[in-house]
């Protein structure tokens, strides 16, 4: 080389000067080592690697997760569009047109105006509907856990007076926070400020509920519900269900007096009632015989009886409400007959207001229960559904949806949500496919807040009563469920008595929880007195009953799984022994004959 040449200083020099050689695809190789040469892995580098390999999902992983944590994608990822979606829109329209009068009715049963049992018709249906895990049930506002709250708020109310700081409600402008004096028509007389007292008890217990099962979804705990057997929610619901009762006999008959909260409501209330019963209002008892039959003839005459010809039932709860405000309306009867009327029902929807964060401690142990209670009720009626249209509910992802539900709806001055086996009968009978229904019937809701809500201001509220008692049928029949429990197996008859009554005579509460602890107890003892059975290998020719062969070995398998189902069976038989091949794995121990293997 000359002296004169310059030396190239790096290979991107070498690159660029067009008087050196290169072989074939010795430059690419050189770019490939000037490459790693000048970018050789950094500390960040590996720890980026390390952390995408790790937390970084991949588009399989978000989609099964969106799949898993928000079953209405999963549904409508295989949703046939045009076979589907009318029956989804039929069904939510009807289950729409049902939430309107029964949102009402059981907003009352709470002791709140009823545009809160409105609002919880829309808030808690529309998270569920997007994270619920059963495509038939409806949520919403239910009898049992709006009596529930209706004796938590009672037992709570005053605590929460001094969390209420208003001087003069009158003087507050719709635009306030607490502008609810001013628009939401109290219940039964109250100040206004009792009524935001009671608001604010239901909202705080709605939202602690809410967190409980959100804790519980985080720990898997949906097998909580399997403490809670057939026997304790059925003596639950029905006692539950004659409170309901005892609670709507007062707007039947439209006497006044202030209902008795607290343990003993059932005879305390009814003591009552015999007490004020001279000051009923024939206005009011005439109205309330009128609705309770018109409505239960066409449930049970018409929708029960042509279900099958009818594409969705008729919507008689809605037009009872319709003719009844119109009749109030026209003839006058608060004014004339003093018939008590549900007042003003705003329009639009509700600000958003916090929870008493610094009350939670106080109602802490209601809404334990309340947790608990609602999610066993509408794992229940989950199941029920699953059962018959072959499909499986996640009980955590359920305690998932209900906890969203709670929380989100506290905010928005909803209560907790429930599902109602007679909405959820009425939306699985008119087609219901998808909880896509349950968002059309959030929109239904929505344009009753939005614009029709103020038109039934004179509706009367013995209408709203009767509806809830023709309502609660199912429950009140269960009573006879004691027949079939007497034949299955007496000690779970014994469960559904003892609950019951403990329902019945103390509260709700008290009674869910000797039920429980009793099961518990009568489980411990099944497994302390389980019957035994001597297992081992007999050599014997054949076995018999009655002569017959095929016989013996289709009764000792029907037996054999009907044992494991829970039902002891015993066979009163006699067995004759021939020399035969031999026949093994049998246990026989006090009459009572289980097979556990069969081979010739």
């Amino acid at each position: 080389m000359k002296p004169s040449e310059s030396v190239p200083s790096s290979v991107h020099e070498m690159q660029n000067d067009d008087s050196v050689s290169f072989l074939p695809g010795e430059r690419d190789l050189e770019q490939v080592a000037f490459c790693e040469m000048e970018r050789s892995p950094s500390v960040w580098d590996h720890t980026k690697e390390w952390f995408t390999a790790r937390f970084v999902p991949s588009r399989s992983c978000v989609n099964a997760s969106l799949r898993r944590h928000i079953p209405l994608v999963d549904h409508l990822s295989h949703y046939s569009w045009k076979k589907d979606l009318p029956n989804d829109v039929l069904s939510g329209v009807t289950v729409g047109v049902m939430h309107i009068p029964f949102g009402m009715a059981y907003g009352l049963m709470s002791t709140l105006p009823v545009i809160y049992g409105l609002n919880t018709s829309f808030f808690p249906v529309l998270i569920y509907s997007l994270l619920g895990t059963s495509r038939h049930i409806s949520v919403g506002t239910f009898a049992v856990t709006c009596l529930m709250l209706a004796e938590m708020i009672n037992n709570h109310q005053f605590q929460f007076a001094s969390y209420v700081s208003v001087e003069e409600p009158e003087s507050l402008s719709n635009d306030s926070l607490v502008s609810n004096f001013t628009v939401y028509a109290p219940v039964d007389g109250e100040s206004p400020v009792e009524v935001e007292q009671k608001l604010l008890v239901a909202i705080t217990i709605t939202f602690v509920a809410g967190v409980i099962q959100l804790v519980l979804s985080f720990f898997h705990m949906g097998m909580v519900n399997t403490y809670l057997s057939d026997a304790v929610v059925g003596g639950v619901t029905t006692g539950a269900a004659f409170h309901i009762l005892t609670s709507q006999v007062k707007d039947i008959l439209g006497i006044r007096f202030k209902l008795a909260g607290g343990a003993h409501f059932f005879p305390r209330t009814w003591i009552e009632i015999f007490r004020h019963i001279g000051e009923s209002n024939p206005a009011t008892v005439i109205i309330s015989a009128v609705s309770m039959t018109i409505v239960s003839v066409v449930k049970t005459h018409v929708n029960e009886r042509f279900a099958k010809r009818l594409p969705f039932p008729v919507p008689v709860e809605m037009g009872m409400v319709v003719v009844a405000t119109l009749v109030s309306s026209l003839a006058n009867l608060e004014q004339r007959f003093s018939v008590r009327l549900v007042g003003t029902v705003p329009s639009g929807f509700p600000r958003p207001r916090l929870p008493v964060f610094s009350a939670m401690h106080l109602v802490l142990q209601d809404a334990i229960v309340m947790a608990v209670v609602s999610f066993a009720l509408n794992v229940s009626v989950a199941r029920l559904f699953a059962k018959k249209h072959e499909y499986r509910i996640d009980p955590t992802q359920e305690l998932l949806a209900y906890g969203v539900g709670n929380v989100f709806s506290s905010f928005f001055e909803s209560y907790v949500l429930c599902a109602a086996l007679a909405r959820s009968v009425v939306q699985e009978a008119s087609g219901g496919r998808t909880q896509l229904a349950g968002l059309v019937s959030c929109a239904v809701v929505a344009i009753f807040l939005l614009f029709l809500g103020p038109l039934l201001q004179p509706l009367p509220q013995a209408v709203l009563a009767s509806i809830v008692l023709v309502a609660l049928k199912r429950m009140y029949l269960q009573v006879f469920d004691l027949r079939t429990l007497w034949h299955v197996d007496k000690l779970e008859m014994l469960v559904w008595i003892v609950t019951f009554a403990s329902v019945l005579i103390i509260d709700v509460a008290p009674g869910l929880l000797i039920g429980v602890v009793f099961n518990l107890f009568l489980l411990i003892v099944r497994a302390q007195l389980a019957a035994m059975a001597l297992l081992g290998q007999l050599e014997l020719a054949a076995l018999r009953v009655n002569e017959n062969l095929d016989t013996v070995m289709g009764g000792l398998l029907a037996a054999g799984h009907r044992r494991r189902q829970g039902v002891t069976v015993t066979l009163e038989s006699r067995a004759s022994v021939d020399e035969d091949p031999p026949l093994r794995a049998l246990a026989l121990l006090r009459q009572r004959v289980a097979i556990q293997e069969a081979r010739p």
